[in-house]
C-alpha cells in the first residue's frame, strides 16, 4: 500500500508539472505573438515616418531651389535696373 501510495503521489506531482509546463509555454507563446505583432506594427510605423521624412526633405529641397532662383533673379532685377540708372544719368548730361 505504501509504494501505491508514492506512485500515485509521484503521478499526481507529475501531471502538475506537465499542467504547470503547458501554461507556462502558453504564456510564453502569447508573449512571443505579442511582440511579433508589436514588431509588426512599429515596423509599419516606422516605415510610415520614413516616408514622411522623405516627403518632407524634398519638399524642403524643392523650397530652397526656389529661394536660390528668386535671389538670382532679385539680383539681375537689381542690375537691370543699376544699369538703367546709370544710362539715365548719362543722358542727363
Amino acid at each position: 500500500i505504501y509504494l501505491y501510495s508514492y506512485n500515485f503521489n509521484l503521478a499526481l506531482m507529475i501531471e502538475n508539472a506537465q499542467k504547470e509546463l503547458q501554461k507556462a509555454r502558453k504564456q510564453i507563446q502569447d508573449l512571443n505573438w505579442q511582440r511579433k505583432n508589436d514588431q509588426l506594427a512599429g515596423g509599419a510605423k516606422l516605415r510610415e515616418l520614413e516616408s514622411n521624412w522623405v516627403s518632407l526633405v524634398s519638399k524642403n529641397y524643392e523650397i530652397e531651389r526656389a529661394i536660390v532662383q528668386l535671389e538670382n533673379e532679385v539680383a539681375q532685377m537689381k542690375r537691370q535696373q543699376g544699369d538703367e540708372n546709370k544710362e539715365n544719368i548719362r543722358q542727363d548730361f
